[in-house]
């Protein structure tokens, strides 16, 4: 650097003792007439003139042209150069002032070729390239009061598309003294686009020092856009930025810098090629209390957002709106070079400290086209707040947000970003609409969910991976429409008839949700978790309403009655009640009854009840008639007689002999009743199945006061026994 400066200003001094010596108009004639020997480019310029005495040259409306010799690539009003011929002689060049006004500078980039690649080239092309080693200068060379005076840069980079303008350039440098090795220097411009840069640095060239402070206000990143261009599908960028920084650090080791001082964004908003917007906000600002990238470590005093808004949508092919913003093959490239990265350099744990984490107003769109029905749903209002954040220690922050403008969200999460075996997360939700969500009610369980508001409070605590938390949910009116058949549902739950039963009479429903798991499994799923326990209470309470609206062990779905039975008991009555009592206290639940009789075995009871019947009246001293014989007492003494008695064997080998069928020794007695009665008692069976409903329909219907709409009573003949366990019944079952 310090040998750089002392050629240039050698340079200088030479250049002034050579024109000292020729006329100014000569030397113009000769510049502007051989530019093409001196530098390859056309040169014009309308006024130049030295002093010899006082070390003065002056350049007016110089412009150097591009290669086509018509299109200006640097021009300039006034250049002004005073050198201290008399520090020459003492080995010192000392430049007292330089002046650059109007400069007007033209940088057009095509891949790794400029607008001035040819200068470099026609220069390089005539020297040889010989390894030297640099000898100490004697010379000391100080550069004054140099200014940069309204000039105008223009960047246009065609192979991406990006055009940068910068306008009323003004820099001032104090002095370079490379004998004391201190500079100051300041740096004024406005960008065409908008905004303002300032700068001021002291450098120390000694020891490669500088301090430097940094002031931009409402930079356009419009720019900027060509560049994030190569790696997203962004197709608008709009939004100012604005820094006041104190940089200090070293030239000699790049990352070896502290930064302290304020940066904000605003108005900012990201279009991406789906025209929408993925990320805008107001306003974000943060203090920066140190960066320190050696060391991997980031402190923000204050990181406030204001107004950010996004959107998460997921398309048909799973596929979801950030993964179709990052170019794959970019991100490609990034990993490749992150790994070649990591295994160059040790890496430091990465620190992030915020001392006060404020994000307030924010938005955020969720939409899901992957579902029956398309999903979308607005969380507003989101805020979100931290003290004393450190990514590598616990934290605790709170979040607050407005569900689909009615619902409200809190939550509180303690743990470790770094470490997520140990967490502590609570949720409380308030006033959730549950319509909302009927695209996820008819994916998962086929039904859509019509009216329905939800309170959920939630804690969930892993500790060493293994969760275990509770949900108490209440719904306030639900009502569940009937399942669509068109869509195949996830899971076959009954869910209607299950949030039906559940709900209390004042419209309410409390449900108690407990769940754990290893969190660390690859199974493991907290949704999934959940819906399974959902599931499983809804299917229980479906095949048992009896018990969840009773509060009771004992489910009646089955009412036991004896085969020739023709009136039902005191404890099969109350049965009967309390079923008529849940029809009362739930009028959409629809009651179905079945009578099952086994048929067999009720032939052979009907069979040999008529056989003691027919011996009891053929005695003449019972006194029992046909007219008499089905009296409760006089019925109940007949059928007393044993089955297995001498007498009513003998009386059945009678009956056969009568009806001319030889007696078989190896019959049982029930089996000598079925073949004389069996045919006959058939139309009996018939007719008693029919009282005992017609029992049952009469008893609902006046004594429990049920609609005939609300209860459907069938019959049902069951052949044979296959579990040798089965008594006759009602059997009860429930819809909607």
């Amino acid at each position: 650097m310090k040998k750089f400066l002392i050629i240039v200003a050698i340079s200088i001094t030479a250049i002034i003792a050579i024109v000292a010596f020729a006329v100014s108009p000569i030397a113009k004639y000769y510049v502007i007439n051989n530019s093409k020997e001196l530098i390859g480019r056309k040169i014009d310029v309308d006024g130049l003139s030295v002093n010899i005495f006082s070390g003065r040259l002056q350049i007016e409306d110089f412009t150097l042209y591009e290669a086509d010799d018509t299109t200006s690539f640097v021009s300039f009003n006034l250049f002004d150069v005073n050198v201290n011929l008399h520090k020459l002689l003492s080995q010192t060049v000392e430049v007292e002032s330089v002046e650059l006004t109007g400069a007007d500078i033209r940088v057009i980039q095509n891949g790794s070729t400029f607008n001035f690649t040819d200068i470099i080239e026609f220069f390089s092309s005539d020297s040889t390239s010989t390894d030297t080693v640099e000898e100490p200068s004697e010379w000391n060379v100080v550069l004054n009061d140099i200014h940069l005076n309204h000039s105008y840069v223009y960047y246009h980079d065609q192979e991406i598309g990006s055009e940068w303008k910068l306008k009323d350039i003004s820099l001032v440098v104090p002095g370079i003294d490379l004998s004391d090795l201190s500079t100051d220097m300041g740096l004024q411009l406005d960008f065409t686009n908008g905004g303002k840069l300032e700068t001021t640095m002291k450098y120390n060239t000694e020891k490669a020092l500088y301090d430097l402070q940094v002031k931009i206000n409402n930079f356009h990143l419009s720019p900027v856009l060509p560049y994030l261009q190569q790696s997203l599908n962004v197709d608008n960028l709009e939004g100012k930025f604005s820094a006041d920084l104190s940089i200090h650090g070293s030239s000699e080791h790049i990352l070896n810098f502290d930064i302290t001082g304020l940066v904000s964004l605003s108005e900012f908003n990201m279009v991406d090629t789906l025209q929408k917007s993925i990320a805008s906000f107001d306003t974000v600002a943060t203090y920066i209390k140190k960066i320190d990238l050696i060391n991997n470590r980031i402190e923000l005093s204050s990181l406030y957002a204001n107004g950010l808004h996004s959107y998460y949508e997921i398309f048909q092919d799973t596929n979801d709106n950030f993964s179709v913003f990052i170019k794959s093959d970019t991100t490609q490239t990034q990993d490749s070079l992150a790994v070649a990265y990591a295994d160059t350099t040790e890496e430091k744990p990465f620190v992030l400290i915020i001392n006060d984490l404020q994000i307030a107003n924010a938005n955020f769109d969720f939409v899901d086209n992957t579902l029956p029905q398309p999903f979308n749903y607005t969380i507003s209002d989101i805020c979100v707040s931290s003290a004393n954040f450190n990514l590598a220690k616990q934290n605790t922050i709170e979040a607050s947000a407005v569900l689909q403008n009615s619902g409200k969200l809190k939550l509180k999460w303690i743990g470790n970003i770094e470490d997520i075996s140990n967490q502590n997360i609570s949720v409380f939700l308030n006033n959730v609409d549950l319509q909302s969500f009927t695209p996820y009610f008819l994916a998962m369980f086929g039904n859509p969910i019509t009216n329905g508001r939800m309170s959920i409070q939630s804690q969930n605590v892993i500790i060493n991976n293994r969760l275990k938390g509770t949900n108490k949910v209440s719904i306030f009116q639900p009502q569940i429409g009937d399942k669509d058949k068109s869509v195949k549902a996830e899971y076959n739950v009954p869910l209607k008839m299950g949030l039906y039963i559940l709900t209390d009479k004042n419209g309410k429903v409390d449900l108690d949700l407990p769940i754990s798991g290893n969190i660390d499994s690859p199974d493991f799923s907290y949704g999934k978790i959940i819906i399974k326990t959902l599931g499983n209470l809804l299917v229980k309470v479906a095949a048992s309403p009896f018990n969840v609206l009773k509060n009771s062990n004992a489910q009646i779905d089955q009412v036991y009655f004896a085969a020739t039975a023709t009136e039902f008991s005191n404890e099969e009555y109350a049965q009967f009640a309390q079923l008529g009592n849940m029809l009362r206290e739930k009028p959409e639940l629809k009651l179905h009854l079945t009578q099952n009789l086994l048929y067999r075995e009720a032939v052979t009871e009907y069979c040999i009840n008529e056989l003691k019947k027919n011996m009891a009246i053929q005695d003449s001293t019972n006194h029992i008639t046909e007219e008499n014989a089905n009296e409760l007492l006089i019925k109940e003494r007949y059928l007393s007689i044993p089955t297995k008695s001498e007498e009513l064997r003998i009386f059945a080998d009678k009956i056969l002999r009568e009806r001319n069928i030889a007696p078989n020794a190896k019959l049982s007695t029930e089996q000598k009743a079925i073949l004389i009665y069996e045919n006959s008692v058939k139309q009996s069976i018939m007719n008693d199945i029919q009282w005992r409903n017609s029992l049952v329909q009469n008893y609902l219907k006046t004594t429990c006061s049920v609609p005939d709409s609300s209860f459907k009573i069938l019959s049902n003949l069951i052949e044979n026994d296959t579990v040798k366990s089965f008594k006759n019944n009602y059997s009860v079952e429930w819809s909607l």
